[in-house]
């Protein structure tokens, strides 16, 4: 966030005036806001009121200010009431002399305003903090977790549903395809952290006060511990000032979005109420070709808010919030990409040719579509599945929802110290909807991931001043996170059997008798239709994590321009996992079942590659092997069968067992238990008014994984993860230009991670074995990457010297790299038969997700059109540069380097009473597609325009 300094004068005679000039940040702050209600709410409207009523609205307003002053950290005593002319030029000066000077040419006031007083809460911390305003969200109607951070420098978030969000800090941070994952990056909504990124990601958030994001470890200062980052969203709280606005905003593909808020007293100066209420309903931009009644990337998002602000006395202040987001149905990102044809070679070279080698279109689905079964439908050909279109028989919406309680209760002790209790309960549900995508059904849905988390959390701190030069805040943290629930569902269709066998396996199924062409081994075909038709395997996981926290952190302001700030915590953290993988439903051939997969039993008969009976099998499996025979081919038993008949017995059972994969019943992994340190040493200096420099080393743990991947023959695998740990340095300043129209914050920065933990893959060889199409197999899991370094420079400037205008820039370099990651998965370019095998040495590779280049500009220009109206127009481009979409980083997932520019237009009152405005998202209507691997694509969002009205009562 830019650095704007705000003189302020104390009132003569008051509480603050016995205290030295130099008042921190708080006192700053809390001045503002006294002088804004004290000068400009009461005598704007006295002319209006009778004396009766004004005296009223005096003792509500002398009460407001205490309890800001007390939210503020200052005393609550009020000075007098100053006459009117008084009072305004107190409300002048709390205002920059700059802005003073060029009060005639200030645009939107309410902007400016807010993003002073956010400058003035963060611009005494040594660190790197950038922030947006919820007024700047409110010009484009922003109120969806992406969009929003995408507009804060060197924060981006990337996922393909909100159940695989990435948020990523400095290029680190992704977390796509690992729901289970702790983030890197951690998001607070009023003090309470979210345990996953999903939370955060599914939210549409109403009602802002101010987002902003802390760099680099954090922890030390209360709340739940973030290694890489932490967003910090606030929202607007309760007030005993009535309020009641609402928008509405109509636009393309039948897009409406309805908010509307009201609040005010219940009993005067004891109890206020704020009610928050958002409804959003879309259509996607993406019409299913099969059927229109469907649209892929629609909306359809609820969210309401309910808030009370209790203050029985002038020590205690507490704030009830319930918040609701019910089910809604979203056929989202993950559901649909554009296919592309596979390149006919790898990037690797064949030993014994020399040439790169060759890619089996056989077992690619190029050649799988082109079977004699898929053949048989010419509604769908191949080329329908190349077509940019989506054009799918089955796909159910995701579904998704959330709910939360928080309680915020504040005791001030004294005037110097006040302690805080912070309640946060909240839950989250999602299910995926997911098909096979195309116009087959080898895959039905609703299929996919189904998660179930719920979180408590308690959090008790002290603040207190322990004299001028010294302040203090302490607490203790508690956080109990589980997952009941965290499954993956494969349900197989019609078409399974013959999309999943290999080449081999299809052409003893479906023979094509040259003589016969069109004549078809009925038999043979039962077997390929029944292998997989109906079953539905599931792998299920549950987590349980506890978070104990002790931390402290205490700032000590040696004179008025140099200062220190030091911090520690101590955690205790507690893992547990168990899961289990098997069959859910047989579907239509439990009699195909093997008789054994690692631990589990499925007592299906046991035969060799050729479909020999095996010895060993008992009478049960052997009537079941009759029964077999009985059923595909009319035989007696299975002695019976010819040669050619129990290979492709042998067939379709391989296929089956491919798709059951390696079972084993529920067993849970060691549980993970350690006690983990962050810290963090600042130091601020102010070099003269127009400079101020800062420097800050931060160090801090993420707990460990204790996870099961794969299985052996005695069942489920454990595979931990050992604790992250991160090192970052900081080395910044602050800066004024121009007559103090110019703000300049700059922040070179250096962060080294070690054993950092993200999503990645692990080779299954026998998975692998199963599949047996000459393709390597993996199982997702939580690994440690060895070193991860990112480094750059961040940079937020704003600018006010331009009549009726405000600009603001929040940009990066970011250099983030693994230094050391010398077992990376291989990306499909160097799949197939690599003679190097299935992992490569992605040292010095750019992680995914993280652009080099990256800059948010934004502009707002309010003119008045004489007394009552004003011109307003608002415009920002994003820009970012090419980087990996692919955790793999596979070299066809690059993205080209993309800027895209909303703009917005209106007229509107300048009490803000009523507006009127276009906006229009993506303006120049730029691709925003990305790849995603050597064959896939997704196409991106296209223009949108829409117009939104907006009133207000008061």
């Amino acid at each position: 966030m830019q650095y704007i300094p705000v003189r302020h004068r104390a009132p003569s005679g008051s509480a603050v005036a016995a205290k030295n000039n130099h008042l921190p940040a708080r006192s700053a702050l809390a001045c503002i806001i006294i002088a804004a209600l004290a000068g400009s709410m009461l005598p704007a409207r006295a002319h209006a009121q009778s004396s009766e009523q004004l005296l009223r609205e005096n003792e509500q307003l002398k009460a407001e200010i205490a309890r800001l002053r007390r939210a503020a950290g200052l005393p609550a005593e009020v000075v007098a009431e100053p006459p009117p002319s008084t009072a305004l030029q107190s409300a002048a000066e709390s205002i920059p002399a700059s802005r003073v000077a060029a009060a005639p040419g200030v645009g939107d006031a309410a902007l400016l305003d807010a993003v002073i007083v956010k400058s003035e809460q963060i611009k005494q911390q040594p660190a790197s903090i950038s922030a947006v305003t919820g007024e700047e969200l409110e010009k484009f109607h922003v109120n969806n977790f992406r969009d929003i951070v995408n507009r804060i420098g060197n924060v981006r978030t990337s996922w393909q549903n909100p159940n695989t969000a990435s948020i990523f800090v400095r290029g680190v941070g992704w977390a796509a395809g690992s729901g289970v994952l702790e983030p890197s990056v951690g998001v607070a909504v009023d003090g309470v952290g979210h345990g996953i990124n999903a939370i955060s990601a599914l939210s549409n958030y109403l009602d802002i006060e101010s987002v902003q994001v802390v760099r680099g470890p954090n922890g030390t200062e209360g709340g739940r511990a973030a290694n890489v980052g932490r967003i910090e969203i606030t929202t607007r709280k309760p007030s005993f000032t009535p309020e009641a606005r609402a928008a509405i905003t109509l636009g393309e593909r039948n897009t409406t979005i309805a908010t509307a808020v009201v609040g005010g007293a219940i009993v005067d100066q004891k109890l206020a109420y704020r009610l928050s209420v958002n409804r959003e309903a879309a259509d996607g931009p993406f019409d299913n070709a099969n059927d229109t009644h469907y649209s892929w990337r629609n909306t359809d998002r609820t969210n309401v808010r309910a808030q009370l602000l209790f203050t029985p006395n002038d020590r205690i202040e507490a704030n009830l919030s319930v918040d609701v987001t019910p089910k809604g149905r979203e056929i989202c990102e993950n559901c649909f990409w554009f296919n592309t044809k596979t390149p006919a070679t790898y990037d690797w070279t064949s030993l014994t040719t020399g040439n790169p080698g060759q890619v089996n279109y056989a077992e690619d689905v190029f050649g799988k579509l082109q079977r004699r079964w898929f053949a048989q439908n010419s509604s769908y050909t191949i080329d329908d599945y190349y077509r940019p279109r989506v054009n799918t028989i089955g796909e159910y919406p995701n579904t998704y929802k959330t709910a939360g309680v928080m309680a915020n209760v504040a005791y001030r002790l004294s005037d110097a110290t006040t302690l805080t209790s912070i309640t946060g309960w909240r839950d989250y549900d999602f299910s995926q909807g997911a098909g096979s995508h195309t116009g087959f059904e080898w895959l039905r849905a609703p299929r996919g991931t189904q998660t179930s988390f719920e979180q408590l959390s308690q959090e008790l701190r002290l603040d207190t001043q322990l004299n001028d030069a010294l302040s203090l805040r302490a607490g203790g943290f508690y956080f109990h996170g589980k997952f009941p629930n965290y499954s993956q569902t494969e349900r197989y269709g019609t078409d399974g059997g013959a999309y999943y066998a290999n080449a081999a396996q299809y052409a003893l199924l479906d023979p094509i008798n040259p003589a016969l062409p069109n004549a078809v081994d009925a038999n043979g075909r039962q077997l390929l239709f029944n292998s997989v038709y109906g079953l539905i395997t599931q792998r299920k996981e549950r987590y349980d994590n506890k978070s104990l926290a002790a931390y402290s952190n205490l700032k000590w302001e040696i004179n008025d321009d140099f200062s220190v700030n030091a911090g520690l915590r101590i955690s205790r953290e507690t893992r547990n996992t168990s899961a289990g993988s098997a069959i859910f439903a047989d579907g239509y051939a439990a009699e195909l079942n093997p008789a054994k997969v690692n631990n589990v039993v499925y007592n299906g008969f046991a035969n060799d590659a050729l479909g020999n009976l095996t010895g060993g099998n008992s009478v049960a499996q052997l009537a079941l092997a009759d029964l077999v025979a009985q059923k595909y081919f009319g035989a007696t038993g299975y002695n019976a069968l010819t040669a050619k008949q129990r290979q492709q017995v042998a067939a379709a059972k391989a296929i089956r067992a491919g798709r059951i994969g390696s079972s084993y019943l529920n067993i849970a992994a060691p549980e993970y238990e350690e006690t983990l340190v962050s810290g963090v040493l600042g130091l601020n200096y102010r070099i003269n008014d127009a400079l101020t420099v800062y420097g800050s080393y931060r160090y801090g743990e993420k707990p460990g994984i204790t996870q099961i991947v794969g299985a052996t023959a005695q069942g489920g695998k454990s595979l931990p993860a050992k604790a992250e740990s991160t090192q970052a340095w900081e080395l910044g300043f602050k800066s004024l230009l121009f007559n103090d129209t110019l703000s300049l914050a700059g922040t070179l920065f250096l962060q080294n991670i070690d054993d950092y933990i993200q999503n990645t893959f692990v080779y299954d060889e026998v998975q692998t074995a199963l599949n047996n199409d000459g393709k390597p197999a993996y199982v997702a899991a939580l690994g440690n990457v060895p070193k991860v370094r990112t480094q750059g420079l961040e940079l937020d400037v704003a600018y006010f010297g331009i009549p009726y205008t405000t600009l603001r820039f929040s940009g990066a370099y970011t250099d983030a790299t693994y230094r050391r990651f010398p077992r990376a998965p291989n990306p499909a370019e160097l799949g197939g038969s690599n003679p190097a095998g299935p992992y490569y040495d992605a040292s010095g590779k750019t992680l995914p997700g993280a652009p080099k280049v990256s800059g948010n500009l934004f502009a707002d220009f309010s003119y008045p059109l004489g007394q009552v109206w004003a011109l307003q127009s608002n415009l920002n481009y994003n820009y970012q540069s090419s980087y990996y979409t692919d955790t793999l980083l596979s070299r066809y997932a690059k993205t080209d380097p993309l800027g895209t520019t909303d703009f917005s237009i209106g007229l509107g009152r300048q009490d803000g009473r009523f507006a009127i405005s276009l906006v229009a998202k993506n303006l120049f209507d730029q691709d925003t597609g990305v790849p995603l691997t050597w064959n896939s694509y997704k196409p991106g969002i296209p223009r949108w325009l829409g117009v939104t009205v907006q009133a207000s009562l008061y």
